[in-house]
């Protein structure tokens, strides 16, 4: 018998790779489908029936919760249940329509309806632990036709706060402008809405406070406040859609007329949709309201636009404004319509 020995040098991969290799398939997350594929990454969030897991070969993958057969995690992750019980589980596995948590010091697993979890990894806040804090800056050139009639700076600010079931969010828009030392624009608004939502529904409670001050349609103050009942129509990773109807009180303060005050049915609106992906975000606003008792009133607002995000968390924006009264002060027009452009930031 005769025995050959190969000339080639057998060439062995860098020590430094193998022990990346084995690091990363080590700290790697595993996600086992129902069809037996298995896929590795890290596992970032669970939510409205999606599963996020980030891989280094093909970035983030949104996977249908409900095809997801089981989770290992390389270290534990925080789950939250609807109930608003919170355990920590190092994997998780699918058993005919339950979950079976397993805990990292726990001998025998817990299990759920698969209904009964509502995030895995949740932010701080939605745990009652701390906050969301988010919102918008920005400024434009203004083109009005209607009872101001100019070229302006637009300012403008958003924001919001959230805190598990309890939200507050502010707006507030500032006109002004002069020309040839003349002043053509005051005008300004802040809108104000807290929301209670109801736990593990689409329903929530709102209070509204607005305030309008426009000086060429000779209103000093205008005051909206009241309750309302609201619904969350649709609310996904591209879509937001709600409304929210209640009775509401209208208070006109005016420099030259008899003041007004109002009682009536109030709707209101809000809308976004993502569109290309996350490159174009298109939302629409607005507000409507007729009185049912002493003058005649009918008030609607709305405002649409189209925000796309540049870098660095700069935003430009260009956005339409109608503003509808039925009874204005003498003099002034019922209707004002604003184009805007802007330029912003957001957090």
């Amino acid at each position: 018998m005769k025995l050959t020995l190969s000339r080639h040098p057998v060439r062995l991969a860098p020590p430094g790779l193998v022990l990346g290799l084995l690091t990363a398939t080590a700290t790697a997350d595993v996600v086992i489908l129902h069809n037996g594929d298995r896929l590795t990454g890290t596992v970032l969030r669970q939510e409205d029936g999606q599963l996020q897991l980030e891989t280094h070969y093909a970035g983030t993958l949104s996977i249908d919760w409900e095809e997801v057969r089981e989770c290992r995690l390389d270290e534990p992750a925080t789950v939250l249940l609807e109930d608003n019980k919170v355990v920590e589980v190092a994997a998780m596995r699918r058993d005919q329509g339950r979950l079976r948590l397993q805990a990292p010091d726990a001998d025998a697993p817990m299990t759920v309806a698969a209904e009964r979890v509502e995030v895995v990894n949740p932010e701080p806040w939605e745990l009652g632990r701390g906050h969301r804090l988010s919102g918008a800056v920005n400024a434009g050139l203004q083109d009005s036709r209607g009872n101001s009639t100019s070229t302006e700076l637009d300012l403008d600010f958003n924001l919001s706060y959230r805190r598990r079931w309890d939200e507050f969010e502010s707006f507030g828009q500032l006109d002004y402008d002069t020309t040839r030392g003349t002043k053509t624009t005051e005008q300004w608004s802040l809108r104000n809405k807290y929301i209670r939502r109801l736990p593990h529904t689409a329903w929530y409670g709102a209070v509204w406070l607005r305030f309008r001050h426009d000086r060429f349609a000779d209103l000093r103050l205008r005051t909206i406040i009241g309750p309302g009942l609201g619904y969350q129509l649709q609310e996904s990773e591209d879509t937001r859609l709600s409304v929210e109807l209640g009775p509401v009180h209208i208070r006109e303060d005016y420099y030259d007329q008899n003041d007004l005050d109002h009682w009536g049915p109030g709707l209101f609106m809000d809308y976004e949709q993502d569109l290309l992906g996350d490159r174009v975000q298109l939302y629409l606003n607005g507000m409507g309201f007729t009185t049912i008792s002493g003058d005649s009133l009918d008030i609607w607002n709305s405002w649409a636009g189209l925000r796309i995000p540049l870098v660095g968390g700069f935003v430009s924006s260009i956005e339409y404004e109608v503003d509808y009264d039925s009874s204005p002060a003498e003099g002034a027009k019922t209707t004002d319509e604003t184009l805007r452009l802007k330029m912003g930031y957001q957090w």
